[in-house]
């Protein structure tokens, strides 16, 4: 039970296409086998023709679909025909691999936020400097999907522990470190048929990126009631002890004063804001670049 020919044929195919839409174009062969009970898998390997292979005359559109149908009436004579367009970028195999081609997106979230400062980077304080806490805005976030495949658990299991929940550590999409968020979203375990091959087994993940500008450090004032001071109860920002501040009136000042350097500033001097990085970082050269 083999193929014993096949040959191209113009018979029943052309271009068809709608506005919107790529053209589909179809192409057919005629397969001769020597039993009625050939492999129908084996008909349609005997093309050579694979899954994202690219049109003779025009690159962009790709092998997509596959039908074959039984001509003679006995079993031995086929048709293959396969049929190419321009796959959606979620539907675009990689050669190399097999695999779906990563499809990247994107939006917008709405969120409220901390703020500091203003849009022209003036501390937020009252006339007497001091600092207004609790001062929020709402800001638009942009966001980035990523939906990517991988052949095995591990494969990608291992990039979620380090990468989800992380900033990036360098520069990336032409942004800043620290000012894109990993987030795992989903996973799914997939199948899908191959012409001439086993079926690929693989995994589907999805993975969101969130950006802010100001970095993903958190950023609280630096604020307080007590001051360093050195072992004569004297302010410095070398003391190893901690002193209450004293107001105008040598009593414990009842509002946080703003501190430089763990020493209090002077009153009506605005207050500094203090950055901790609270994400680890990671590097996100492995989810390549968005495009």
């Amino acid at each position: 039970m083999a193929v014993v020919a096949y040959l191209e044929t113009a018979k029943g195919t052309g271009l068809s296409g709608r506005h919107g839409e790529s053209f589909t174009i179809p192409r057919r062969w005629i397969v001769r086998v020597d039993s009625p009970l050939t492999s129908r898998l084996l008909i349609a390997a005997a093309p050579g023709v694979s899954y994202g292979d690219s049109y003779p005359d025009s690159p962009g559109h790709k092998a997509m679909e596959i039908d074959v149908s039984e001509e003679s009436g006995d079993g031995m004579m086929w048709s293959v025909t396969w049929r190419y367009y321009v796959p959606s970028p979620e539907n675009t195999p990689n050669q190399s691999t097999g695999l779906p081609a990563d499809c990247w997106s994107g939006t917008g979230r709405v969120k409220t936020i901390p703020v500091y400062k203003d849009k022209d980077g003036l501390v937020i304080a009252n006339s007497a400097g001091d600092a207004i806490e609790g001062s929020e805005r709402e800001s638009t976030e942009g966001a980035l999907s990523l939906t990517k495949c991988y052949p095995t658990l591990a494969s990608w299991s291992t990039i979620a522990a380090y990468s989800s929940n992380a900033v990036n550590q360098s520069a990336w999409n032409t942004s800043a470190a620290r000012t894109w968020k990993c987030e795992f979203r989903s996973v799914q375990k997939k199948v899908c048929s191959r012409v001439g091959a086993l079926p690929l087994t693989y995994w589907e993940v999805v993975w969101d990126f969130v950006y802010r500008d100001e970095t993903w450090d958190y950023q609280p004032w630096d604020i307080g009631f007590n001051q360093l001071v050195d072992s004569t109860g004297t302010p410095s920002a070398a003391g190893k002890k901690r002193a209450v501040i004293m107001g105008v009136d040598r009593k414990p000042v009842k509002s946080p004063v703003a501190l430089v350097s763990g020493v209090a500033k002077e009153p009506g001097d605005p207050p500094d804001a203090l950055a901790f990085r609270l994400y680890r970082e990671a590097d996100f050269s492995v989810f390549g670049t968005p495009s």
